[in-house]
Formats: structure tokens, sequence, C-alpha cells
């Protein structure tokens, strides 16, 4: 199952956005497992796009890749198919905080699809059940809302602004 190329395309900056107690930060590209690969080629996660809305039964995400990244991202893309597996499997994995709430999603029934592109992929997360699609967009919401900050934070530290 290829779920978590959307999670790939959420995940372009380092670890950010920790969430309040001791929960795990919402993006952690150095300790989770599943968003590590991202770090393996530093031209591929500016060139990799993403957008999340809203849809009635849940959310739509468009991931968009340049031509010249395609082959980086299907290699990271394998080595998260890899981490799924082994979800799958039941074996322990070091997720991060968006991880494990999409992950969660899927085990309480968040049903997905997604259909390859030219240019990256389209993919649904969707439920029939009205309290599950509040909670997918809730999270689909939250992952928005730190890549926001993240992008302003980057903003605001360049050295080339």
């Amino acid at each position: 199952m290829r779920w978590f190329m959307v999670l790939s395309a959420m995940l372009a900056l380092a670890a950010f956005g920790a969430v309040a107690g001791d929960e795990a930060p919402w993006f952690d590209m150095e300790n989770c497992e599943m968003c590590s690969p991202l770090m393996n080629d530093p031209e591929l996660l500016p060139n990799v796009a993403w957008e999340h809305y809203n849809i009635a039964n849940g959310i739509v995400t468009v991931t968009t890749v340049m031509d010249e990244h395609r082959a980086s991202w299907d290699k990271v893309v394998a080595k998260m198919d890899a981490v799924a597996k082994k979800m799958e499997a039941g074996e322990p994995v070091k997720l991060c905080g968006m991880c494990m709430a999409m992950d969660d999603l899927y085990k309480r029934g968040a049903k997905w699809e997604q259909v390859e592109t030219r240019y990256g992929s389209v993919s649904l997360m969707t439920s029939d059940k009205p309290e599950m699609v509040a909670e997918i967009q809730a999270w689909a919401k939250r992952t928005n809302d730190e890549m926001a900050k993240m992008e302003a934070a980057e903003d605001v530290d360049s050295p080339n602004e």
C-alpha cells in the first residue's frame, strides 16, 4: 500500500511543531522511520509540492514532483513502502506525531485511494462516518497549519531575504 506517498509530500521540512505534553513532534524528519528517507536527497523536498483540501467525505491531497526529481522521489516512496510493510506485519516502527495520527485513522477505518499521475499523485482519505470525516479533516488542518508555520519560519530565517 502506497498510502505514505502523501505523507512524504507533507514533510518537506526538518523536525518542527512539537505538540503539548510528551507526545511526539508533529513532524520529525530525523527520527521518524517513515519520514527520514526524505532527507536522503537535499534537492528533492524543494521540488515537491502538496495540497490538502476538504471534500464531503474526507480530504483530497494533490502531490506534484518536478520531472527531474521523479527518480529520487520514487526511491523515497519505495523506502516508505518498506516501512509501511513492517508496520502492517506488526513490527515496531518509530513514527512522528503526524504519521502516528495518520496510522490511527487507517486503523480505525479511514479509507485511502490513490491515483498516480504524470506529475505525482492524487489521493483521497475518506469515510462514510461523519465523526471519522471530521477527524480526517482535523488531521489535514493540523498538517496544513504545521506546514504553514514551518514555511513562515523558513521565510524569516532565510539568509537570502
